[in-house]
């Protein structure tokens, strides 16, 4: 698998001793984690890298992965005193809701949590480093970066400055330009007609079609499929008149020599 393949050349290539524990991400089930299996190879690949698959005291400072989170009374067994890394969703109202009682942390001097993607999210004593790079199309550039803690876990944040994933929308195709630096995709809109001879590639990400009302239509049992076509492209797709007698008239050649089996 390519995530192991880069999991251990990462593993390989740390030099400073490196502690790992898992996030939600990486807990398979309530009180489980795949580090488990990590857990010995990972040692014998560097000895200075270690998992941390269960509740440990450093004494300067204490871990609680997130396989141990919803463990019961597990909070009663850490020490308030020192600080906590851990893992854990805090709130961003109004959709997002905590997924513990975070009055559960409020004790610990400082709690050091990953989860949350963005600095920003930082709440009552819990710091979210965020993530340190975009693992998902945006449509404008947002901040990552990472914590510096000193011996007093004293901290500050550092913007990083790397490449990211964006999505824009654009009306001509000529807007859809490759970028260097970072990775662009484009969703282009128009009418369903000039859409249609827009080739795919690998710049343009989806078609839109715009419309500027929700028309509804209403069609009589009288009417003829060229004119219930001729009522979708005017309401529906709001095209031009020039371009609905240009697709009536291809319509109707095809329907002279068409036959049904």
């Amino acid at each position: 698998m390519e995530e192991l393949e880069l999991y251990f050349t990462f593993v390989a290539n740390v030099t400073i001793p490196t502690i790992i524990y898992d996030g939600n991400h990486e807990a398979t089930k309530k009180n489980k984690t795949f580090f488990t299996q990590l857990k010995e190879a990972t040692q014998q690949i560097n000895e200075n890298v270690f998992i941390e698959d269960k509740v440990a005291d450093y004494g300067e400072f204490q871990i609680l992965p997130y396989c141990d989170l919803h463990k019961k009374n597990i909070f009663y067994e850490l020490n308030k005193d020192i600080p906590l890394f851990t893992h854990v969703r805090g709130e961003i109202p109004p959709h997002v809701k905590p997924e513990i009682d975070l009055d559960l942390l409020k004790d610990f001097p400082i709690v050091l949590a990953g989860d949350l993607h963005a600095h920003s999210n930082t709440q009552r004593n819990i710091v979210y480093p965020g993530s340190p790079m975009t693992t998902s199309f945006h449509r404008n550039e947002v901040e990552t970066g990472y914590l510096l803690i000193d011996e007093n876990f004293n901290w500050k944040w550092y913007k990083f400055e790397l490449p990211q994933l964006l999505r824009k929308t654009v009306s001509s195709p000529d807007e859809m330009i490759p970028s260097d630096y970072h990775h662009t995709i484009y969703e282009l809109e128009g009418d369903i007609q000039d859409l249609s001879k827009v080739k795919n590639s690998e710049l343009l990400d989806k078609k839109v079609v715009r419309r500027s009302s929700e028309a509804t239509l209403v069609l009589s049992k009288e009417m003829t499929i060229a004119e219930e076509l001729s009522e979708y492209l005017e309401y529906i797709l709001e095209l031009p008149k020039d371009k609905i007698s240009s697709i009536l008239g291809t319509y109707n050649d095809y329907s002279k020599t068409a036959t049904v089996e």
